[in-house]
């Protein structure tokens, strides 16, 4: 029964990535059907074959887990909606005994977000290539004094948390080192949005203290080696920071308008004195202002009357490499499995 949730959860994440590129919308009616056919599933291998590989503890867990970052990255605006329930499909789908995961490892979808990010990072240097944008699309760090400063704060903060974890639960740790990381990451970011200050005061007197636990404990490299990783996490954090919010707009003909897509403030601004009502009348510019069908249609006609063009705001669907984190966890269970 294994390989038939795993041959659903790869539908259920294929017609995702698959509506998500074409229409800008993980349709909800596809993850309901999914969320059935799981359901019928799970209660035909109970009846027929009088067991069970849903194990309801930990794929409770798991879930909760994976609704929590899911809420998070939707509030951050990361993540659109259709995302964020198509993330918590695929973890309540995905076997159990499928995940490659370290025993007693406690969020084992996390590796979804892991590979999935992996997957839109090397697309986004893929596309500045092949456009040759990347003067757009830069992501080399150009820090200044202030930024250092801030990344040897997160550092200090990561460190002394992982060190911390290390000392008093090493098992969970072991297990667990992307959910602990992940968490340090998440807590940094509400600190630089809330009390960045503190934050920088926090970061630095973790600092002083892993120095001097080294100094006390001769244990030079495992704090060396601790705070290199941290340093690099650090850095990453400091650069999705700064340009998460940072967008990327295109000009596009009426041809090319589809719902899902995004208007400018200067799109908008060009269309105030129209008075069809499908018109969008705001933006904010993020996925909160996804354009629907008759939205779309309403700016095709705008575009066609006024002989003029838009300019979008372009960010990426997430679906699709969520799908190919999908891909890459069922190969892994393919291949690794014992």
């Amino acid at each position: 029964m294994t390989f038939a949730y795993l041959a659903l959860v790869l539908l259920v994440a294929g017609v995702g990535a698959f509506t998500d590129t074409v229409s800008g919308r993980v349709r909800n009616n596809h993850l309901i059907i999914a969320l059935t056919l799981w359901i019928v599933l799970a209660v035909s291998e109970t009846f027929f074959f009088h067991s069970s590989s849903v194990n309801i503890f930990p794929l409770a867990l798991n879930v909760i887990f994976s609704v929590v970052i899911a809420v998070i990255f939707y509030l951050a605006d990361i993540w659109a909606p259709g995302d964020c329930k198509l993330y918590i499909i695929i973890s309540l789908i995905f076997p159990m005994c499928a995940y490659t995961v370290r025993e007693g490892n406690i969020f084992p979808a996390l590796d979804f977000v892991v590979y999935a990010f992996a997957l839109g990072y090397i697309f986004l240097l893929a596309m500045a290539l092949s456009r040759r944008t990347a003067k757009k699309m830069n992501f080399s760090p150009n820090f200044s004094l202030k930024h250092y400063l801030s990344i040897l704060a997160n550092a200090g903060i990561i460190s002394f948390l992982n060190i911390l974890l290390d000392t008093l639960t090493p098992r969970f740790f072991y297990a667990n080192q992307v959910l602990c990381i992940m968490s340090s990451a998440a807590l940094i970011f509400i600190l630089q949005k809330k009390v960045d200050t503190a934050r920088k005061i926090i970061g630095f007197i973790g600092l002083i203290y892993i120095l001097f636990q080294s100094i006390l404990s001769g244990s030079w490299l495992n704090v060396f080696m601790s705070l290199a990783l941290s340093l690099v996490i650090a850095s990453a954090i400091e650069i999705i920071s700064n340009r998460v919010h940072a967008n990327i707009y295109r000009e596009i003909s009426a041809d090319e308008v589809r719902p899902g897509m995004i208007l400018s403030f200067t799109s908008l601004w060009a269309m105030r004195k129209c008075n069809d009502p499908e018109l969008p009348q705001t933006t904010t510019e993020n996925r909160r202002s996804r354009l629907t069908q008759r939205q779309a249609e309403a700016v095709k006609t705008w575009c066609r009357n006024a002989h003029s063009k838009v300019i979008i705001v372009e960010m990426m669907p997430f679906a699709p490499f969520l799908a190919g984190a999908t891909v890459i966890q069922v190969l892994r269970f393919l291949f690794l499995r014992s």
